[in-house]
C-alpha cells in the first residue's frame, strides 16, 4: 500500500510539470522538492505507525523519528502519522504546512501555509470522539494560506481560496473564499479544468481557481 500510494503521489505531481516531462531533470525536480520529501516521510511514518506488532512498530518508527526533525527543519512541513490521506496527495511549495490527524481523500492538492487540524487540543480517546478532526473528500484544492479547522466535512471537488478559513462543512463541487469561508461558485470542476491553468492564460487561471 505504501508503494502504491507513493507511486500515485509522484505520478500526479509530474502531471503538474507536464511541460518539462521531456526533460531528464523533471523527475528530479519532482522527487527532491520539499513537498515530495515531506509526503514520502509521512507515508513511511504512517505505515510504521499502523504496524500491529509492537516490536516491529518500535523498530521501524526509529528511522522516522531520527529523520523527522531534519525534514521539518528543511521543509517546514509537519504531517501527523495519524492522518489518513488517500493516494495522489501533492504538496506544492513548502513552509508553514501543518496537517494533524485529519482524514483526506484522494487527489488532494496543498500549497504553502496551509493548516488542517482540530479547533482545540484533546486528551484521551473520549475527548477525541467529541472533537473529531476535519474530513476532506476527493479532489480538494487548498490554496496558499488556507485553514481548515475543527469538526468540518469538506465534500468532493472543492476549491478553498487563498487565506480562507473553513470552520463549517462544505458540499461537493464548490469554490469558497473568505474569513470565514463562504461559497462563491458552485458546480466547480477544478480537476478537469486544471489543464488550462498553466497554459499562460491568466483569464483561464482565474476562472479555474
Amino acid at each position: 500500500m505504501i508503494f502504491e500510494n507513493l507511486h500515485a503521489d509522484i505520478a500526479r505531481k509530474k502531471q503538474w510539470y507536464r511541460r518539462d516531462q521531456q526533460s531528464p531533470l523533471s523527475i528530479l525536480h519532482v522527487i527532491f522538492s520539499p513537498g515530495t520529501i515531506a509526503v514520502v516521510v509521512y507515508r513511511y511514518g504512517h505505515w510504521a505507525h499502523n504496524l500491529r506488532n509492537p516490536l516491529l512498530k518500535a523498530l521501524f518508527k526509529m528511522p522516522y523519528w531520527l529523520v523527522l526533525p531534519w525534514v521539518i527543519s528543511l521543509t517546514q512541513i509537519r504531517i501527523s502519522t495519524r492522518a489518513k490521506i488517500g493516494k495522489g496527495f501533492v504538496i506544492h511549495g513548502f513552509s508553514g504546512i501543518i496537517i494533524t490527524d485529519a482524514t483526506i481523500g484522494e487527489n488532494c492538492t496543498v500549497y504553502q501555509q496551509v493548516t488542517i487540524g482540530r479547533g482545540r487540543p484533546y486528551r484521551g480517546k473520549a475527548r477525541e470522539k467529541l472533537r473529531p478532526p476535519p474530513r476532506l473528500g476527493d479532489n480538494v484544492f487548498l490554496a496558499a494560506g488556507a485553514k481548515v479547522i475543527g469538526d468540518v466535512v469538506i465534500g468532493n471537488n472543492v476549491v478553498v481560496g487563498a487565506n480562507s478559513v473553513v470552520i463549517r462543512s462544505l458540499p461537493d463541487n464548490c469554490t469558497v473564499m473568505g474569513v470565514p469561508a463562504r461559497i462563491v461558485w458552485r458546480d466547480t470542476r477544478w480537476l478537469t479544468e486544471k489543464p488550462d491553468i498553466f497554459d499562460g492564460d491568466s483569464q483561464k487561471e482565474s476562472r479555474a481557481l
